[in-house]
């Protein structure tokens, strides 16, 4: 700037008491309601007590602990100069590489707090954000808190460095990682020697100054939802609850009973500053999620009986608390009953004359606490109980005492309280704490069997030594053990063996403890209980195994099971079956298994079936009694479940031993269930159910034809292949019985000729052949007559299975129709000449028709209807040129070459046909030929240029040069 600036002239900043920060005009009708700051009181004021109770609800007004800042050397400049300078030091501290003395120091926050408040006046807290982005502002800051002597308090840069912040929560967007910054100031100033070694009246403006930061960080300038700030600020404030120093828990506490006095007066002001925003709302901007976690905190530091100061503090945030529980329960909308209202103005009115007793206080704010604050004070209390806790262990025995007694938690709380007991166990060595997380234990698993159950597995898989003493702790609560096994069950229903994700894992897991669990004898009855779903799943795990080289068949079944020493998941599947069989005395079976090498049979991909059916052999011989509850919860299983992963090896189970023990007629389960999984997406599940419907009908197929016909219309191709191998074997054992639905099963048919699925051409095709020659066949002239240029066209398949049914089918159809010049062309595969005659003489209908007697000519002679008038045969030949356009159309885009080539052929021949006939049809042809120019088979793209053209070219002939006609045709026959 070039000038000399005199000292003498304007500050920097006035001198006196700092204002209060107020948004611009234009957002103060939006701005958040805000309460009073908290009280800067000394801590050496003892907080309110029960008495003093309604006169303390009002926050004291005391003077501003932080001073204002110290003038600037800016004599003489407007303010934006000022600001300009305070940027100037800001950049000239920072840039600096020397040792920053104390007048330096306090220079860089006295100018931090300058440019803050010019920035709120002047409305520049857009540009300020950039530059203290820039600059780094806070972790400089930080930095300087961090630098300080941490045994003395000589100098106001603790004071000047919170009053800094303070003012740097003005400027939004400022101070984003506040929980590090939290953890600086409240080690930089908790950590100092106690106030007699320190000057108390610099040391009693710090705390004030900290508790003014807090209080405009939480209430007057939040950047996120007030329960957001809170929870950042008492996840810092709490481990300092329960350091050693009582000094460093008299501090912290001070702090927490300041913060909570501000939110008990903001939620008393709240509701009139609100009338525009939901509960709903209130109560999201309000939620504490460590809200368990403080009042546990504040009931063990209430235990420090010896610390007058820290007692009473704890004690009258826990009343703030409550104050706050009590709003938070009419904002949740639980009052709306005329009781519950009652209920919580009683507790209102106790809540102003409060309490000294912190079990009553702890039962008060059970009543309003969520499962997870439950659990939130649970862990803390397990904290409090371990050796090397400063907290009481009495008092924390007795807190999770108190709240486990009917508590039903959530299943993800459950999962925290056992893995922290799991943790914590080895790390307790008092008696009343150890009986207190043994009862503890037992009522949780006795109230959530299978949340425990879960988290023991995720705990230890192995199921070693520490974690089975906490299951059989689970166990010892007699109703618990069979929701206990249930519960294994359940996760060995889940996926099959192999799975490396958690799921799968967990698995394994479960029939580790299963196994476990077979060992004691006092277990046995609760797991015979449900012996026919546990046997059920451990069969179908062994035969859902990935396939197995023969050395792990040989390992798994010969070498000696220890299971103390690492093994495979199938080789614990395999001993825990083996345990389960021993459990329910069936003794007999397990040797038999043994003895026939079933176990490994049943592993084997390539034979697992076979072992199931000797399996059921055996189990039927052995134990016929005891299979009965097998059968039937396999038939409850398929009849009534998603199987989804187990539906093939149940389905085959099933099967084998319904085949082995003999069925019935009358059997109405199993019809049920062959019936539904004759239509399932597993191929295997369909071919057992198909088979286990021809055992069943067996001599009585022809009962099945409405299902065969309903099968028949299904999309799935398989599923059609069913029903056309059904309806052959009824076609052939019971041919009078499809009588009265022959014409609908050939529609059927005719729609199959087309399917993409090769095998289900072909047959459909031969049982359409059959149809042609069964009893009643006269009716299905007109499918016949359909069926002719679809046979014929797929004559010229590569797959011969295909053209051979179709040729086959065309003799047949030719013969019901009496066209034996057709039937003798299609027995010799005279492939155009059969197209010539479809094409050239309209289709005849001769069994309708009174015969003529036959031209004389041996051989050559073929069958004379009497023509019918010209009128109707114009008629009819219109007609099948539609139709046949329409079924030719369907194979121009065919995947095989041949059959695409004879559809391009046909169409020429019609369009000759057709010519001078019908000119729509023509048109309709060529536009047909026109979107198959585009084949991706150079020869086909040939072919259709060359029908085009010669459809073209015969167009134009006059019908008087016939010669050149077939000149051209046969050309492009050659």
């Amino acid at each position: 700037m070039g000038q000399h600036v005199s000292r003498a002239a304007v500050q920097a900043a006035p001198r006196g008491k700092p204002q209060r920060f107020s948004p611009p005009m234009a957002a103060q009708a939006t701005a958040r309601p805000q309460p009073q700051p908290s009280s800067s009181a000394m801590e050496e004021r003892n907080p309110s007590c029960p008495a003093e109770a309604k006169e303390k609800d009002k926050l004291p007004q005391e003077p501003t602990a932080v001073p204002p800042a110290p003038p600037l050397d800016a004599s003489g400049l407007p303010m934006c100069a000022v600001e300009r300078y305070a940027m100037d030091n800001i950049e000239a501290f920072l840039r600096s590489t020397e040792p920053q003395n104390e007048e330096k120091k306090m220079k860089f926050l006295c100018s931090i707090r300058t440019i803050c408040s010019s920035a709120a006046e002047r409305n520049t807290v857009q540009e300020l954000r950039i530059f203290c982005r820039r600059n780094e502002l806070v972790e400089n800051i930080m930095v300087l808190l961090a630098e300080e002597p941490r045994r003395e308090l000589s100098s106001e840069l603790r004071l000047q460095a919170v009053a800094a912040i303070t003012s740097l929560s003005k400027v939004e967007g400022a101070l984003e990682e506040k929980i590090p910054l939290f953890v600086v100031c409240f080690r930089s100033i908790f950590l100092l020697p106690s106030e007699q070694d320190l000057d108390t009246n610099l040391y009693s403006k710090t705390l004030r100054a900290l508790d003014e930061m807090l209080h405009s960080l939480v209430f007057i300038h939040p950047s996120a939802s007030i329960g957001e700030e809170l929870k950042d600020v008492f996840q810092v404030l709490l481990p300092f609850t329960s350091l050693q120093s009582s000094t460093v828990r008299q501090r912290a506490v001070g702090r927490i009973w300041k913060l909570t006095h501000s939110l008990a007066h903001y939620c008393q002001e709240k509701p009139r500053h609100s009338s525009e925003q939901s509960p709903s709302a209130s109560y999201d901007e309000l939620r504490l999620p460590v809200l368990g976690q403080l009042v546990g905190c504040l009931i063990l530091c209430c235990a420090f009986v010896q610390e007058h100061k820290t007692c009473r503090c704890a004690l009258s945030a826990l009343r703030h608390l409550y104050r706050f529980v009590l709003w938070r329960s009419r904002w949740e909308g639980q009052l709306d009953e005329q009781g519950k209202l009652e209920q919580w103005e009683a507790d209102h009115e106790f809540s102003l004359t409060w309490t000294t007793n912190t079990t009553v206080i702890l039962l008060r704010f059970e009543k309003y606490f969520h499962s997870s604050e439950k659990t939130d004070l649970i862990l803390l209390a397990l904290q409090g109980m371990r050796d090397c806790s400063n907290y009481n262990t009495q008092v924390a025995s007795t807190l999770m005492a108190i709240l486990t007694v009917d508590f039903n938690p959530m299943p993800n709380d459950v999962q925290r309280i056992v893995t922290a007991i799991h943790r914590s166990r080895k790390l307790i060595t008092e008696e009343q704490a150890l009986r207190t997380i043994r009862s503890s234990f037992a009522s949780l698993a006795a109230a959530n069997p299978r949340a425990v159950t879960l988290s023991l597995l995720r705990c230890s898989p192995t199921c070693d030594k520490d974690i089975w003493e906490l299951w059989e702790l689970a166990l010892s609560s007699v109703h618990a053990v069979p929701k206990m096994v249930q519960a294994l069950l359940h996760q060995l229903e889940t996926v099959p063996l192999g799975q490396k994700t958690e799921v799968g894992v967990l698995h394994t897991a479960a029939a580790t403890a299963l196994h476990k669990l077979l060992q004691y004898l006092e277990y046995g009855p609760q797991v015979r209980l449900v012996f026919p779903e546990l046997f059920v799943v451990l069969i179908i795990q062994l035969v859902s195994a990935g396939p197995l080289a023969p050395l792990e068949i040989t390992a798994i079944t010969e070498d000696p099971f220890r299971p103390s020493a690492p093994t495979s998941a199938i080789r614990m599947v395999v001993e825990t079956a083996h345990s389960l069989l021993l459990c329910a005395e069936m003794d007999n079976l397990a040797f038999s298994m043994d003895t026939h090498n079933l176990w490994a049979r049943l592993q084997g991909a390539a034979t697992w079936q076979n072992g199931l059916h000797s399996l059921a052999k055996v189990m039927l011989k052995n134990c016929r009694d005891q299979c009965r509850p097998i059968f039937r919860h396999l038939q409850n299983l398929l009849q009534y479940h998603q199987l989804q992963w187990r539906e093939v090896p149940a389905m085959a189970f099933y099967f084998e031993l319904w085949s082995c023990q003999g069925h019935h007629e009358d059997d109405t389960c199993p019809q049920k269930i062959f019936r539904k999984y004759i239509r399932s997406k597993q191929p295997r599940s369909r071919e057992l159910a198909l088979r286990g419907l021809r055992n069943l009908y067996a001599g009585r197929m022809q009962l099945l034809l409405p299902d065969a016909l309903l099968w028949l219309q299904d999309m799935r191709a398989d599923i059609k292949l069913q029903a056309i191998h059904l309806l052959q074997d009824i076609v052939a054992q019971h041919p009078a019985s499809i009588r009265g639905v022959l014409s609908q099963l050939a529609v059927q048919l005719l729609s199959c000729f087309n399917e993409d699925n090769a095998e289900v051409r072909w047959r459909s095709m031969e049982l359409f052949a059959l149809l042609l020659e069964a009893p009643g066949r006269k009716r299905l002239l007109l499918q016949a007559e359909r069926s002719l240029l679809p046979l014929f066209i797929h004559m010229n398949e590569d797959i011969p299975n295909v053209a051979q049914a179709a040729q086959k089918a065309l003799i047949h159809a030719a013969k019901l129709l009496g066209w034996q010049q057709l039937q003798r062309l299609a027995s010799a595969a005279e492939v155009w000449m059969i197209a010539d005659c479809l094409v050239r003489t309209p289709t005849l209908q001769p069994l309708r028709t009174p015969l003529a007697p036959l031209q004389k000519g041996g051989r050559g002679a073929i069958l004379r209807v009497p023509p019918p008038p010209c009128s109707l045969q114009l008629q009819k030949r219109g007609r099948d040129a539609e139709q046949y356009l329409k079924d030719t159309v369907l194979h121009l885009h065919s995947p095989q070459v041949p059959v695409r080539d004879t559809a391009v052929r046909f169409l020429g021949l019609l369009g000759r046909k057709l010519r001078n006939e019908n000119r729509e049809k023509m048109s309709d042809i060529r536009k047909a030929l026109e979107g198959a120019k585009e084949d991706s088979e150079p020869t086909m793209r040939c072919l259709v240029l060359q029908t085009l053209l010669i459809l073209s070219v015969l167009e134009d002939v006059p019908p008087t040069r016939p010669r050149l006609r077939r000149w051209f045709w046969r050309t492009w026959r050659e």
